[in-house]
């Protein structure tokens, strides 16, 4: 039987955390205004697979790992870290240069690949919502011996996650929206990618 009272609680933290400005949101909504919709949702299954990941071993019990060796959290910091200064530098020195066109002959199903593998990637590198997840499902997680709840908390983080990013994407794939930032995307991604650089800063410097 499914005990509602720690999803409540779950899907408040969460949802709070979710909407907040962060790497994936700039990442999604990158990808939504200059590749359109079926690239950004390729994008968002990307977040939701590791937002999925750390759910789930916050859940499970898995971030006892760090808890023994705090050192390969330090790690995943830093490594994560370096990843968003990267993908800002490149964003940056990327604004001045013409879109990248996709090669001739490179099928739909790469540009979601590599669509998908941004996502990936940005999500991965963002240590901090390892703390988070720790902490949310912490304070409001279901007992270990309640399955079927600890199972619905995992669908339900992938719900939000889906409506949220995918809400996202719907809002500003948008046609007006695109355009704007097409016309405006040298200014628009050297912000985007200063913006970067500063939560990969950030995340650096926190402990």
């Amino acid at each position: 039987m499914i005990d509602w009272t720690p999803l409540f609680h779950i899907a408040v933290i969460f949802a709070l955390g979710v909407i907040s400005p962060g790497p994936n949101f700039l990442v999604v909504a990158q990808r939504a205004m200059l590749r359109g919709r079926t690239e950004a949702f390729a994008t968002v299954a990307g977040v939701a697979t590791v937002s999925m990941m750390w759910a789930a071993a916050s859940l499970f019990g898995l971030t006892i790992i760090f808890k023994l060796f705090p050192w390969t959290h330090l790690v995943l910091r830093i490594a994560g870290a370096s990843y968003l200064v990267w993908a800002g530098i490149k964003l940056w020195l990327a604004a001045s240069k013409p879109p990248r066109e996709a090669p001739a002959g490179q099928s739909a199903r790469r540009g979601l690949i590599d669509a998908y593998r941004a996502g990936l990637a940005t999500n991965l590198s963002n240590a901090k919502a390892i703390a988070f997840y720790s902490s949310a499902f912490s304070a409001a997680a279901p007992a270990p011996d309640k399955t079927a709840t600890l199972w619905a908390a995992l669908v339900l983080v992938l719900i939000l996650v889906l409506s949220w990013y995918g809400t996202v994407v719907m809002i500003l794939a948008t046609g007006p929206l695109a355009r704007s930032y097409r016309r405006g995307r040298k200014w628009i991604e050297r912000v985007s990618g200063v913006l970067m650089i500063g939560f990969g800063v950030r995340l650096a410097a926190s402990d």
